[in-house]
């Protein structure tokens, strides 16, 4: 009896999983317009959607046109910039994304604000104010909503693709420097399908204005927020200037101007 409860369980558990690729896949080819389909999987719970994917690849070498992205409901041991630890509880939008690209005339250095604007973008077309925390991290009302982590894949000179970790905040308990898009709505009922396939849209439509770096930095610089700086500058000391033609960061202080960079 207790193995025919058991054998039950798991069928239920695959069939879910089943039902959130499907879901997923149907929410975005309703909005998807000229973007490539996706290879999706869902994990009930893993150590890293990072991991994950880097197991698949290995595995499943990425072809082109044909990006590939995982999901997990949890993570346990999800890590952010300079390996911080990652907080992602139930409830959450967690997942990691490889895009194919074969090219060499890719421009790295302004990938990660490319994704940013275009994430502020989707936002905005929501009716919801964003910011961007230079240089991935979007903010509302100087609370973290999303994180990302873009790395570039070469071989040679070529781009073969580019990965992107995220984080968002969606029906999840946060820490204090968090906010769910749960608050800001202020209501539960929202669906993670819809908001996952704008994210996969979001990625497509990063790679695809990649050659537009004008509209990049100016855009950037349109959605930076100056209230907040990177981790170890004290804002009593140092003020926000701009992003610059290299997706960099330029700070002052009272006597001389410093250029972070992302990379």
């Amino acid at each position: 009896m207790n193995l025919i409860k058991i054998i039950c369980f798991l069928i239920l558990i695959i069939l879910n999983f089943l039902g959130s690729v499907a879901k997923t896949a149907y929410q975005y080819k309703k909005i998807q317009g000229f973007c490539p389909d996706w290879k999706i999987k869902y994990k009930l719970k893993c150590k890293s959607t990072e991991n994950e994917l880097t197991n698949y690849l290995q595995d499943y070498p990425i072809k082109r046109h044909k990006p590939i992205v995982i999901i997990a409901e949890e993570q346990f041991l999800g890590t952010g910039q300079n390996s911080r630890p990652w907080f992602s509880p139930k409830g959450g939008i967690w997942l990691s994304a490889a895009y194919p690209i074969f090219s060499s005339k890719f421009s790295t250095e302004i990938f990660s604000l490319s994704f940013a604007i275009k994430l502020c973008e989707m936002f905005n077309m929501e009716s919801i104010k964003v910011d961007l925390k230079w240089p991935n991290d979007i903010f509302f009302d100087s609370k973290k909503l999303i994180g990302f982590l873009p790395r570039v894949i070469t071989r040679g000179k070529e781009i073969t693709y580019v990965r992107l970790g995220l984080g968002m905040n969606f029906l999840n308990k946060t820490p204090v420097e968090g906010i769910a898009l749960s608050e800001i709505l202020n209501t539960r009922k929202i669906c993670r399908y819809y908001w996952t396939a704008k994210i996969l849209k979001t990625i497509h439509e990063s790679v695809e204005c990649n050659d537009k770096k004008e509209y990049i930095i100016d855009n950037a610089n349109k959605y930076l927020t100056k209230k907040h700086l990177p981790r170890g500058y004290d804002s009593n000391y140092w003020s926000i200037k701009e992003i610059d033609n290299n997706g960099n960061l330029r700070i002052y202080d009272e006597t001389q101007e410093k250029i972070l960079m992302r990379f």
